[in-house]
């Protein structure tokens, strides 16, 4: 160890409690510093990456599943744990976390970083735990707001008074963390920035939301857990520990949302890709709908990607042949994934309720379709009229996504809330059936398709993460009567139909609507925090020119379309 002058040693940044405690370099070894078990000392850890020098009977099961790695497991630290300090409220708030939250916001595909890893983290960790707390207290709000954190009396004020001074306390926690930066404080930080998305979102608070995950994909490079390949592509190569790997696909999958949402408009693309490139053969086989759900972000990332391309290169056509080679690619691989699909269909059901595969077995196919429209016009993005060509894919998606939610409402009591209330019991941060619908009522023409996404959209009162229902609901119908106007006017009972009937072949016989009337590079901008106002932009010729254009701004609060 070099001193300083005078002989005071230098300050231990890094390495286990133990060793810091004893101001002496750690080797920083894992699970446990050899430093430590060399000398017969019990190595306390690195606050949730470690501490294999405490015995397993020390350790804390947190009702992972059998079969968990020793990397999964957390000692039971020398000072007591937050959660075993706090208030009746606090327990009562971060139980709904681990029993109901942790599992409900993580969707229908299960996550490690929200199964084990944010657990463990709140336990050990005072930041982590102070923001597991504010996110649990506003997804633990019931549809109208009467019962927060087991208070009904004043509970809108309470809610948000329990959340905003647990998100402060999470801050003031965090900021050591952050001063150090060294690699197991900036995993830290990336947990809790997970969460703040996640509370950002839930909230309303989307910009908010969408500038911290900017900041955690630039810490993630920061760290080396991902690296910047230029094109806004981020590669992510396998990490040493598998934590990294589970932060890694949970910012992974918040951004595959915001890129999503952001697809039918020009926009600076950022998209994560695994290296090596996974392929897909003629061979393969799914062994849990997770593996097939990480495949398909893949190849939706890569369609991104080549939608970026190509408007970037519409107005030069030499560099499309490098693109025409990775289009195709993404388009045989797509089918290659259908056919993995159907083939392990039966394994995957048996792995999963009956409950349960029925509904992510339809949700993942729809998904699947959706990206074959998206992967075959991609490289037209200026061309409305790419869409006509796939309405028989339209029809397979619309039917499919009506077949989910008879699943879902025959399995519970679903129902469209007043105003702009949110469903946050049934709210998610991952993807569901919100942008596919989104999909389907802006992009096919055919009124009857388009009609019945709209209306189930407006059926629908919860969020997934940057999708909210009743903004995506109001835009989605906005577009179509923008488009439409009076053009089916003279047209009867085109609008009577169940919400689950598949359309029948009379009501696909109208006009498909003319270009002229086509709204181009649909561009949503949720603002507020919380949101109070929508604007809906578009790309019109003017002298000659593309320019943006604001077509109509939507005020939350009087639920009205002001058109410009």
């Amino acid at each position: 160890m070099k001193t300083q002058t005078g002989g005071s040693r230098s300050r231990v940044k890094s390495g286990c409690r133990t060793c810091k405690v004893r101001k002496i370099k750690c080797d920083e070894g894992r699970p446990a510093c050899n430093r430590c078990t060399s000398a017969g000392r019990v190595c306390e850890g690195y606050g949730i990456w470690g501490g294999g020098g405490v015995i397993l009977t020390q350790h804390v099961q947190l009702g992972l599943s059998t079969g968990s790695t020793p990397c999964m497991l957390i000692p039971q630290p020398s000072i007591s744990v937050p959660a075993a300090s706090g208030t009746s409220e606090e327990h009562l708030v971060f139980e709904w976390f681990r029993n109901r939250a942790a599992r409900k916001l993580q969707g229908s595909l299960v996550l490690n970083f929200w199964d084990t890893l944010l657990i463990q983290a709140s336990l050990t960790e005072p930041a982590i735990y102070h923001a597991v707390l504010a996110l649990s207290s506003v997804h633990k709000q019931n549809p109208t707001g009467v019962e927060i954190c087991g208070t009904p009396e004043d509970a809108p004020d309470k809610h948000e008074q329990f959340t905003l001074r647990h998100y402060v306390k999470a801050i003031h926690h965090l900021q050591p963390h952050l001063a150090s930066n060294d690699r197991p404080s900036l995993r830290i930080a990336l947990i809790a920035c997970v969460v703040f998305v996640g509370l950002d979102f839930l909230r309303g608070h989307f910009r908010a939301g969408q500038l911290h995950l900017l900041k955690g994909l630039k810490i993630m490079q920061d760290v080396g857990l991902v690296s910047n390949q230029g094109d806004g592509v981020i590669c992510w190569r396998p990490c040493r520990q598998p934590t990294d790997d589970w932060i890694v696909e949970a910012f992974s999958r918040l951004q595959l949302q915001v890129e999503l949402f952001d697809y039918s408009h020009a926009h600076p693309c950022l998209i994560i890709l695994r290296a090596p490139e996974p392929e897909i053969s003629e061979t393969t086989a799914f062994r849990s709908f997770n593996e097939a759900w990480q495949l398909m972000t893949q190849l939706f990332n890569k369609i991104f990607y080549l939608a970026d391309q190509a408007r970037q290169g519409a107005d030069s056509r030499s560099e499309f042949p490098p693109l025409l080679d990775q289009h195709q690619h993404v388009r045989e691989q797509l089918s290659l994934w259908l056919e993995a699909y159907e083939r392990s269909r039966e394994a995957l059901n048996q792995n999963g309720s009956p409950w349960y595969s029925g509904r992510i077995y339809p949700l993942l196919s729809a998904y699947q379709t959706m990206a074959c429209i998206m992967a075959d016009t991609a490289l037209q993005p200026e061309d409305e009229t790419v869409f006509d060509k796939h309405t028989s894919s339209f029809i397979m998606l619309i039917i499919q996504l009506a077949g989910l939610w008879s699943t879902t409402i025959t399995s519970s009591n679903i129902q469209a809330l007043p105003g702009n209330a949110v469903d946050m019991h049934r709210s998610i941060l991952d993807a569901g059936w919100l942008p596919p619908l989104f999909f389907v009522a802006t992009k096919c023409r055919v009124h009857r398709i388009r009609l019945q996404a709209v209306k189930l959209l407006e059926a629908a009162s919860h969020r997934e993460g940057i999708w909210d229902a009743t903004a995506t609901a109001r835009v989605a119908r906005k577009i179509m009567e923008l488009e439409e106007g009076d053009f089916y006017v003279d047209v009867e009972n085109i609008d009577d139909f169940s919400l689950t009937r598949s359309p029948a072949p009379q009501e696909l016989l109208l006009p498909v609507l003319p270009v002229e009337r086509r709204i181009q590079e649909a561009e949503v901008i949720l603002s507020g925090a919380p949101m109070d106002q929508i604007f809906l932009y578009c790309k019109q010729k003017q002298g000659g020119v593309y320019d943006r254009v604001l077509l109509s701004e939507y005020d939350v609060g009087s639920q009205r379309w002001t058109d410009r």
